[in-house]
């Protein structure tokens, strides 16, 4: 690289590149649709249970089916992405994930119901690992990192509409039809796909589907990315089991919250979708692993907090740890993105996979414990996954998130 391109490389990273709204629009909502359907059965537990009458702990099936789904198809998606292109995967994708989203109305049982939802999962990999590579492509420096975090907070905002829509149609249409009213909100974000990202610029197709592949086999082999991974399955794991289980303890007495009540209670998620952009902005200042600390810190707190028998406090403590847990993302995807020098959707691939399968577990798992030992189970099992994921992102990214100058230093003597 020359000297004069470092220079000009450098004035992007430290003065910022003014980035079109259409295409920061755009962006987020891609990450809206990415959660928007994932969570949609959360606060419908119940009226899920009830309608074919399974159990309630049966029903968090319908949460981990689609976490499966995305675990399953992750790798592939980043492979697929690699060698056909990021917009042509998006949309591809986007395109699918309606139809099956509409399909999930007509579920005439429970089977029916969960294998939708397993393929509403794996259509959403396709989105996220193209959507995170094309971000680390098209952009660098401070503007990578800022539109990363755009797109973190779009996951944010779609895990409110999602929860909360479902816990509204459930108590006002009959919760079948919150599917369709996914699907019409998904129709716009294909339309700003389609008009407002241009085709990508600097992506280098893969040879065959099989090298994009088997840079997915290399990431294993990689004890920083696969780090990076767990790291992911904690932050989802910690996520899910909190929403989940919360959300049964506070349908329960003394609470007797109804599901749009504990629908609207995630009106949380609107928090990082304000703050997660300047987080962003925060890691490109004092480094993933310092940030990542903080904000894991702030998410123990604040689920210490749901302990109380107040429903303010219970609240503040969601909106502590649903930050923490964003925050945390944009730190493990954004290190993901910048550490894998090539094959970047195979990679996020990887983190994907990891990630749903933390979400799937924290689904399911913890239910035999909160049976036994209530919500205070499951606030001292989120504290310590919190804990160790901390322990192990500091191991995996000591003195390997370069700042800002570094780059532009190595740049200009290249």
């Amino acid at each position: 690289m020359s000297r004069s391109d470092a220079q000009a490389m450098e004035n992007e990273v430290v003065a910022g590149t003014a980035v079109p709204l259409r295409q920061m629009a755009a962006l987020f909502a891609l990450g809206s649709c990415a959660l928007l359907n994932v969570y949609a059965t959360q606060p419908i537990l119940p009226d899920i249970a009830h309608r074919f009458g399974v159990s309630l702990g049966s029903s968090t099936w319908t949460i981990s089916a689609s976490t499966l789904g995305v675990a399953v198809a992750a790798p592939l998606a980043g492979a697929m992405s690699d060698r056909f292109g990021r917009k042509r995967v998006m949309v591809a994708a986007l395109i699918g994930l309606i139809l099956t989203t509409a399909s999930c109305a007509l579920a005439w049982n429970f089977p029916a119901l969960l294998s939708l939802r397993f393929a509403q999962g794996l259509l959403v990999p396709f989105i996220f690992t193209a959507a995170l590579a094309y971000i680390a492509e098209e952009w660098s420096g401070r503007t990578a990192t800022t539109m990363n975090g755009v797109y973190v907070a779009g996951t944010a905002f779609g895990g409110f509409c999602g929860r909360f829509l479902a816990g509204a149609a459930a108590s006002f249409t009959g919760w079948l039809s919150t599917f369709l009213v996914f699907a019409v909100l998904l129709t716009p974000v294909l339309v700003l796909t389609v008009r407002c990202l241009p085709v990508e610029r600097r992506f280098k197709a893969s040879a065959s589907l099989g090298d994009s592949l088997r840079n997915v086999a290399k990431g294993v082999w990689d004890w920083r990315l696969l780090a990076t991974c767990f790291v992911g399955a904690s932050l989802l794991f910690q996520q899910v089991t909190s929403f989940t289980y919360l959300s049964l303890r506070l349908a329960a007495p003394p609470f007797s919250l109804t599901s749009i009540e504990v629908g609207a209670l995630f009106v949380v998620f609107l928090l990082p979708v304000t703050v997660t952009p300047f987080f962003g902005r925060f890691i490109g200042t004092i480094g993933c692993s310092q940030a990542f600390m903080l904000s894991q810190f702030a998410g123990i707190a604040g689920i210490g907090l749901t302990l109380s028998i107040y429903l303010p406090s219970i609240v503040v403590g969601l909106a502590l740890s649903c930050m923490a847990v964003f925050a945390g993302q944009a730190c493990a995807t954004g290190y993901t993105a910048r550490h894998a020098k090539g094959g970047r959707s195979a990679a996020t691939g990887l983190y994907l996979t990891c990630y749903y399968l933390g979400g799937s577990i924290g689904a399911v798992a913890p239910a035999p414990l909160y049976v036994r030992h209530g919500w205070f189970g499951c606030v001292i099992l989120i504290g310590l996954v919190a804990l160790a994921s901390t322990a192990l992102a500091r191991a995996a990214w000591r003195d390997r998130t370069p700042r800002i100058k570094n780059e532009v230093k190595d740049m200009q003597n290249s």
